[in-house]
């Protein structure tokens, strides 16, 4: 398959996120409790809810994340990059993630209501990834129609 500037742009951003996400999820899969996951990978405080339900949630995402998303946007990215169709697959593959997940963090936000609810977290922290998860899965569905 052709490799366009796009498909270039596309696989970068989906490598710096995802090496970004899997090194955060990856100390709290190791930290789970440590101050600093909570502040800076968790967000939000567990008395502010329920704290085993907090705890669990997180837990759940900083293990599926390095172990199964990252292996799967890096293959997906190198593979674009090298022009080959199972990687712009493995790609679609990986932007599902990106906007189920962020899903599933706004409604937990919003019912549990333990995250502040500003400009910068909705838009820059939070929307990031769905956004790109939208323009990763439409992009590399369309290259593959």
């Amino acid at each position: 398959m052709e490799v366009t500037a796009f498909t270039w742009l596309v696989a970068v951003v989906g490598l710096v996120l995802i090496v970004l996400l899997g090194a955060l999820q990856l100390v709290a899969a190791v930290r789970p409790r440590s101050r600093w996951t909570i502040e800076n990978v968790y967000g939000g405080d567990p008395d502010g809810t329920d704290p085993t339900a907090y705890f669990a949630f997180n837990q759940g995402l900083a293990w599926a994340d390095p172990f199964f998303f990252v292996p799967l946007q890096v293959a997906g990215s190198i593979g674009m990059m090298l022009g080959e169709k199972w990687g712009f697959l493995l790609a679609l593959a990986a932007s599902v993630p990106f906007i189920y997940t962020a899903i599933t963090i706004y409604i937990w936000d919003r019912d549990m209501g333990f995250r502040q609810r500003t400009f910068n977290y909705w838009v820059v922290v939070w929307g990031m990834w769905p956004v790109f998860g939208v323009v990763e899965g439409v992009y590399t569905f369309v290259r593959l129609v």
